[in-house]
């Protein structure tokens, strides 16, 4: 269940994944859709990540990576490497690009521990200190809303929440994370 909720916490904050991200004509640049990478810069780098993630009613577990995100795709997206803090073990891969004809974020994520890959499509709503997102999805306790937000410190550092809903339920968090910056 926590890699599970990981992975769903680390979407609203996954290559081989075919983008419907495409340079605009000519005619149309300038309105064409701003570059993702531009808009996250302050989360490109190496990072050491504190992730709270619940684990159960009332339970968050406290898991440690160090993550490496970069352009990718060509300059169309932005790529998230997940590595376990104590052993450096893959985790997993976020990839992230903007859809030009929707102007949400497609996220692709590629979770280890199962070989599997999971797609959400999130409206982005950026703003100068960070920004947020809502989606909706399904798991095993049936469909849910899900909303996200992530903010730029001026340290360089970042941090996010991600909470979710089920019908009849109030809002509740499932993912919180802090990532610093490493030396290199």
């Amino acid at each position: 269940m926590i890699t599970g909720l990981l992975a769903a916490g680390v979407l609203a904050l996954a290559p081989g994944a075919t983008s419907n991200a495409r340079e605009a004509p000519p005619e149309q640049a300038e309105t064409a859709m701003p570059d993702l990478a531009a808009h996250v810069a302050p989360e490109l780098g190496h990072f050491a990540v504190t992730n709270w993630v619940l684990s159960g009613p009332g339970e968050m577990a406290v898991l440690h990576f160090t993550v490496e995100t970069g352009r990718a795709l060509g300059g169309e997206g932005v790529r998230t490497i997940w590595r376990d803090a104590a052993d450096g073990a893959f985790f997993g891969e976020l990839t992230r690009v903007l859809d030009s004809d929707t102007g949400e974020v497609v996220q692709h994520w590629y979770a280890a521990a199962r070989g599997e890959w999971s797609v959400t499509r999130q409206t982005v709503r950026f703003e100068p200190d960070g920004h947020g997102s809502a989606f909706s999805g399904e798991d095993g306790y049936g469909a849910f809303d899900a909303r996200t937000r992530t903010t730029y410190n001026a340290d360089g550092s970042y941090g996010w929440t991600i909470e979710r809903r089920y019908p009849g339920t109030d809002w509740f968090l499932i993912d919180r994370g802090e990532a610093v910056p490493l030396a290199e």
